[in-house]
Parts: structure tokens; C-alpha cells; sequence
């Protein structure tokens, strides 16, 4: 008798198990409330899904997919490979969640149009080309507490050194690496020219809550437009060495 009421134990526990494996992929935006986000074409099952359209947060998601990793869960993190589209942009990687809440990002790329950035660093008219590159990425209260990988922007323009219309900078990266020096609760990157009109030198620091502080020297190349050439002047008389100092500080 003892044997029959573990094997009806154990049957239950594989249909439910089961019931839940199959849970369609629609349930999700059947749950969640339309002001969170919406899915249209919704296919497979809540653990291996796509979904034609997403709109969340003002964005329109296309052809987002996802799929469990089943040997996360071992190690108490519910973990998804993911790629999505948008207009102008996309992202593909592994995200995940474990039992005490930590929101985690690796080998994740993305790509996007710089002017997505513009309302986020309340900095009007920027232009150019982002390609996100992270290693690692830990976010504790919607914030990065740790932070391996690098962003790289192409034709970067912007008009925040002077008036008028927005000037080509050039491409610029900045990279944040473990073996960086950083204080406790500040992430530091390091910021340079990949190439372009700019010659540039600085750092990123990302403070908790919510606070940024760029610093950096800059100095136009000899190709460099008029235009560039005199925004710099905006920022002051340059040092001994041609070079001008820029610093800018906010947060998000």
C-alpha cells in the first residue's frame, strides 16, 4: 500500500510538472497588466516562446525568443537565452534571476541608435551608432554593482561642446574591466577614440543610486572641421599640452 500511494505521489507530481512545462507562451501577457506590457503572436510554451510584437515601455519589441536554461535552475536561478529586434537595433544573451532577487546579464550584445540614449543623458541631438558588448553585468536596485564589458559608438555627434548644430566627434569607447581600480559602490571606465576628428582620454564613473561623472581631455586632430575646432573653444583655454578639459555630471 505503501508503494502505491508513492507511485500516485509521484504521478501527480509529473502531471503537474508537465501541465506546467506546457504552459503556453501567451499566458504571460494574459497575466501581466497592459499598462506592463503587451504580446501579440505568441507561440510555444512560457519556457520556449516567441512572440512576434512586444510593446513595453513605450518600445516596440519584434520577434522576441526565448528558452530556458534548464542547468541554471540547479544553482537556484531561473536563467533564458534571449534575442530580440527593434527598430534600429537589437539584443541577444543570457539573463537571469536568482532566489535572492539578483538580477544578472553575460555574454550579452546589443546594438542600437544613439538617439535612444539622448532622453536617458538628457542631451539633446546625439547621433551615431552604440554597440554593446557585456561580459557580466550584476544590477542590485535597478543599478550595476559589478560591470565587465564595453561600449562602442561610431560617428558619434553631438552639439554639447558649443551651439548650433551637432559636430561628428568620431567613434569613441569606453570599456569597464575587472581589473579596474574602482571604490566601493563606483564603477570606473575608461573612455578613448577609437578614431575620428577627437583625440580623447577620460573616464566614466557610475556612483550609486543613480549618478554619472564624465571626465576627459580632449584635442581635434588635424582633420578636424572648423566647427569642432571652435565648439572646444566653449570649454575654456586649452593646457599646455593642446589638450581641453571636459566634464559633465548627472544622473539617470
Amino acid at each position: 500500500m505503501a508503494i502505491n500511494k508513492k507511485l500516485i505521489t509521484i504521478g501527480i507530481g509529473l502531471f503537474f510538472a508537465l501541465l506546467i512545462w506546457q504552459l503556453p507562451a501567451r499566458l504571460i501577457f494574459v497575466l501581466l497588466p497592459a499598462s506592463v506590457a503587451q504580446g501579440f503572436h505568441a507561440e510555444g510554451t512560457v519556457w520556449n516562446g516567441r512572440v512576434r510584437i512586444i510593446n513595453v515601455a513605450g518600445q516596440q519589441l519584434r520577434n522576441t525568443e526565448w528558452d530556458l536554461v534548464i542547468s541554471r535552475l540547479l544553482l537556484g536561478q531561473l536563467a533564458i537565452d534571449f534575442k530580440t529586434r527593434w527598430g534600429g537595433g537589437f539584443a541577444e544573451g543570457l539573463a537571469s534571476i536568482s532566489t535572492t532577487g539578483k538580477l544578472q546579464l553575460s555574454d550579452t550584445i546589443a546594438g542600437l541608435d544613439t538617439a535612444m540614449l539622448s532622453p536617458i543623458l538628457n542631451i539633446p541631438q546625439l547621433g551615431g551608432q552604440a554597440s554593446l558588448n557585456i561580459a557580466e553585468l550584476e544590477l542590485v536596485d535597478n543599478w550595476p554593482r559589478t560591470l565587465t564589458g564595453s561600449l562602442e559608438i561610431r560617428n558619434l555627434a553631438s552639439p554639447l561642446m558649443g551651439n548650433g548644430g551637432a559636430d561628428l566627434i568620431g567613434n569613441v569607447a569606453v570599456t569597464f574591466a575587472a581589473t579596474t581600480d574602482q571604490e566601493a559602490g563606483t564603477l570606473t571606465g575608461k573612455l578613448s577614440d577609437t578614431g575620428g576628428p577627437l583625440q580623447l582620454d577620460g573616464t566614466l564613473l557610475l556612483t550609486a543610486p543613480a549618478n554619472y561623472a564624465v571626465s576627459a581631455r580632449l584635442q581635434a586632430r588635424p582633420e578636424a572641421a572648423k566647427s569642432l575646432r571652435d565648439n572646444l573653444e566653449f570649454l575654456g583655454s586649452p593646457e599646455a599640452d593642446g589638450n581641453y578639459v571636459f566634464e559633465l555630471a548627472g544622473s539617470l
